[in-house]
């Protein structure tokens, strides 16, 4: 071998050896700075004080449809109605007008449970409950990161969509717009929902 050949070699071997050592490697640290972690929802919950979700029995669109209860994180799994379903988001405005009003109406003799469901759709969990504190809003929430709900009901596109699931398990539509007020809810609940749901 020539000495030409050999320091080819050398040359060959030594750029081996640095590929290798600045190569990424499969089990880099995946911890990220503490500064910039996840923030704590448990902490989040706590300040949002929301009520349990209740248990749901019976039959329907929705029964059997697992989601995550944001008062504390447990699985819930749905069942039927009568309930009104109002589908939100944090980012979207008339959701802050709206959410107000379907708690004053849930708060009504005569008013059929209110769900309020936080699908992904640009947002998360965190800001959900950031948003559900501020504005002092206590009503069962979930987190549906699945879109299981909105995919049984139609899959809403716009924000905020509320649909009365009625005890028979079947579910409607609500056409009216963002509700301002517990009259309007009230008034949508009694044109839409079948006889056994009275408003």
């Amino acid at each position: 071998m020539t000495a030409r050949w050999r320091w080819a070699l050398v040359v060959a071997v030594l750029a081996v050896a640095t590929a290798i050592a600045v190569w990424p490697r499969g089990q880099a640290s995946t911890q990220t700075d503490p500064a910039v972690a996840t923030p704590d929802v448990s902490a989040l919950r706590r300040t949002a004080a929301l009520p349990a979700c209740p248990q749901q029995t019976g039959k329907g669109v929705l029964a059997g449809i697992k989601v995550t209860c944001m008062a504390d994180g447990s699985e819930l799994t749905l069942g039927g109605g009568p309930l009104l379903v109002n589908f939100w988001e944090p980012w979207c405005v008339p959701c802050r007008t709206e959410l107000p009003a379907l708690q004053e109406y849930a708060a009504r003799p005569g008013a059929i449970p209110v769900l309020l469901v936080e699908i992904p759709a640009q947002s998360d969990e965190k800001s959900g409950l950031d948003l559900l504190g501020s504005l002092k809003v206590k009503l069962p929430s979930v987190w549906d990161p699945n879109a299981s709900v909105a995919n049984a009901l139609g899959k809403p596109n716009v924000f905020p969509v509320t649909y009365v699931v009625a005890a028979d398990g079947t579910a409607k539509q609500l056409t009216s717009p963002p509700f301002e007020s517990a009259d309007q809810v009230e008034q949508a609940v009694r044109q839409y929902a079948d006889g056994s749901v009275t408003g």
